[in-house]
């Protein structure tokens, strides 16, 4: 585990300008970061703090209603504009100051940015289900759904230990009945066709939901995200040119996973913005189903990448001095 005063330092020097607010967490357990919105309610974080997480930042959100990027935040690895708008969280997961980030995902708000950094995610509508509000407003599809709370976490067992402390369940003995976009080795699938990931969300949607009834774990892969593109419908509602590049962003089912009412959890994989994307019914026993294939699934960490960011005293190099 990283030492915690020196990852105290980081979030304290902001390098990213993710750190909304820094609090004295416990050094004796996994760090956390909330993303800086109303909506999601402090019972969560009491829940947690009994099993070992204490929280340790509030997050920079994307600005702007939960826009899909973060103009004032960038990717840490790309260079380019971060995915949002859970963008503080996962920026702070990715580069070690938290172990675990929770944010909310109305439209792909929480899976995006953790595929866009390589780190796992989890959203579900049954985490804190009684304390989420109505909407009050349409997405910019014109599309109303209550959001789902999720989490982000660099570590599969930190994954998998919070979403135990959040809705109590665990891998079930087998995945189930599992669909897939392809042939993934070592996976018992049946390989379906399924609409293009560009499909507009109204029209994707349904077609999810219905996938989804005939199947305990819909498998597919997806990114890689705001690399190629920028994958925001505020920029791409302007023409075909912004709407074409709007759509090589390659976000594809994760847009509307919480719209559909699915639990989703995404694995990082070779390749800057690449996941698997495992998706099921919000009902606990293929939740469980989900999770087993989780754990069969090996996300893949770079070890360039880890070593470059998570050495957290590049932060503190000094240049030469007279």
């Amino acid at each position: 585990m990283l030492e915690y005063e020196l990852r105290h330092r980081v979030a304290e020097l902001d390098p990213y300008h993710t750190v909304v607010k820094l609090l004295d967490a416990d050094p004796s357990k996994l760090l956390v970061g909330i993303k800086n919105v109303a909506s999601i309610p402090n019972t969560l974080m009491h829940k947690l703090e009994k099993e070992g997480f204490s929280l340790h930042t509030i997050d920079k959100k994307s600005q702007l209603a939960g826009r899909a990027i973060d103009t004032e935040v960038i990717n840490p690895i790309s260079g380019r504009i971060m995915s949002g708008s859970s963008s503080g969280t996962a920026v702070n997961v990715f580069s070690g100051i938290n172990d675990l980030g929770i944010g909310n995902d109305g439209g792909g708000s929480v899976l995006a940015p953790a595929i866009s950094v390589n780190i796992l995610s989890f959203i579900s509508k049954l985490i804190e289900k009684d304390m989420i509000k109505a909407p009050t407003k349409p997405n910019t599809d014109g599309m109303m759904a209550t959001s789902s709370i999720g989490f982000m976490a660099r570590d599969k067992e930190v994954l998998y230990k919070a979403i135990e402390v959040a809705i109590n369940i665990k891998p079930s003995e087998d995945c189930g009945i599992v669909y897939s976009d392809k042939e993934y080795e070592g996976i018992d699938s049946k390989v379906i066709e399924l609409l293009d990931s560009h499909t507009p969300r109204n029209t994707l949607v349904p077609f999810l939901e219905k996938t989804l009834k005939e199947c305990d774990v819909l498998l597919i892969s997806e990114g890689p995200i705001d690399i190629d593109g920028l994958g925001d419908s505020l920029y791409g509602h302007f023409d075909e040119r912004t709407k074409a590049y709007q759509e090589r962003a390659n976000k594809g089912y994760v847009r509307v996973c919480n719209i559909a009412g699915a639990t989703a959890m995404s694995l990082p994989q070779e390749g800057l913005g690449m996941a698997y994307l495992l998706m099921s019914e919000s009902k606990e026993d293929k939740i469980a189903k989900l999770l087993a294939l989780g754990k069969k699934i090996n996300e893949v960490h770079d070890k360039l990448i880890e070593r470059y960011f998570l050495d957290l005293n590049n932060y503190f190099i000094e240049g030469y001095k007279i």
